[in-house]
């Protein structure tokens, strides 16, 4: 039998006419549940609806306090420092390590310290003898105060071009351009790192010049050729400088080592040369008390001495003959004897 069939005593119309229990749940009652869960509503349940706002209010608090809390945190690296501005003014510089800050009141900005930095300068430039040079310049520097870094000066890196700058000026302007090109190089750059140090230090820029570098100097092009020519003359005297000190280093202790021995060998000679004459002086002395007893007989006993010392250091001899002609006698044995005895010592 159809549902709508008249005479159905089951009422089966599912739109109303069946039993409230056995239909669909009623959409004002979900809704009036889900308000008084939220704070809303009245009636019998408005006391539990109200118990569960608070609830829901107390944990979405808490979550956003959770969450500010940890968006406060922040990290600094050993390379870096941290400048701390109490709601944008500068309230005080933190080291490396974790730390936290009230977002909204304060703020961490990180700055780079250890951070090698370039910046370089270029120019032409006038001389002290009234010439021209064209000088590049190049400067490393880091961040030694982050605070006066930030906040002390609107533009640090220009600060840092045009105190740069002037102080090159000043420098070359004192300086000649042989002594630019050639020789002074490392004076220039010690001058201008300490002129740029000190308009930096006199601005409080945060920063600190670590090294000044002219990476190059040029002189105007009509006379390039000339300086040139000055350079290489200066390397060429230094090449010679240089062969000259090696030289020298060669021969100096050669020198020294032959003078030593000349002068160990006059020793000697000195020596021997006067034991010698020691010796002769202690010999007459002896012989004097003898010569003055017996003058006649010393002196002919000395005679007899010398003649005997003379001869025997002679290979020719020349004997007095009768009649007066001299004969020369010539010991061929003793001679060849002589001869024999210096060719074994050979």
């Amino acid at each position: 039998m159809p549902w709508n069939q008249p005479g159905n005593n089951d009422n089966k119309d599912p739109w109303g006419n069946r039993k409230k229990q056995d239909g669909p749940p009623d959409l004002d009652e979900l809704v009036k549940k889900i308000t008084g869960f939220f704070g809303g509503g009245n009636g019998r349940s408005g006391k539990s609806s109200s118990g569960g706002g608070k609830a829901f209010i107390t944990i979405g608090l808490i979550i956003i306090g959770l969450v500010w809390g940890f968006t406060g945190i922040y990290t600094i690296d050993e390379a870096e420092q941290g400048v701390v501005l109490h709601f944008g003014e500068y309230d005080r510089t933190v080291g490396a390590g974790l730390g936290w800050v009230p977002r909204g009141i304060e703020k961490v900005i990180k700055v780079n310290t250890d951070e090698m930095r370039n910046a370089s300068v270029s120019g032409v430039m006038l001389t002290k003898d009234i010439n021209i040079v064209e000088v590049d310049v190049g400067i490393q520097y880091q961040i030694a105060s982050p605070e006066d870094y930030l906040f002390k000066l609107g533009d640090v890196e220009g600060t840092l071009d045009q105190a740069s700058e002037s102080a090159l000026r000043q420098v070359v302007g004192a300086s000649n351009v042989d002594a630019i090109l050639t020789t002074d190089k490392e004076r220039i750059q010690d001058e201008l790192k300490v002129e740029i140090e000190q308009v930096l230090a006199q601005y409080k820029s945060g920063l600190n010049v670590r090294t000044v570098t002219l990476k190059r100097v040029r002189p105007p092009r009509e006379v390039n050729e000339a300086f040139e020519e000055v350079n290489r003359a200066a390397q060429d005297a230094k090449r010679e400088i240089q062969d000259a000190e090696a030289y020298e280093n060669e021969k100096l202790p050669l020198a020294k080592a032959d003078a030593e021995k000349a002068r160990q060998q006059a020793d000697a000679y000195q020596a021997t040369i006067l034991a010698k004459a020691n010796g002769e002086v202690a010999r007459f002395k002896q012989l004097l008390p003898q010569y003055q007893a017996a003058p006649e007989v010393t002196r002919t006993r000395l005679y007899l001495e010398t003649v005997e010392e003379v001869m025997s250091n002679s290979s020719k001899i020349m004997i007095d003959a009768e009649g007066g002609n001299n004969m020369i006698y010539l010991p061929l044995d003793q001679i060849m004897k002589k001869n024999r005895e210096t060719n074994n010592v050979k």
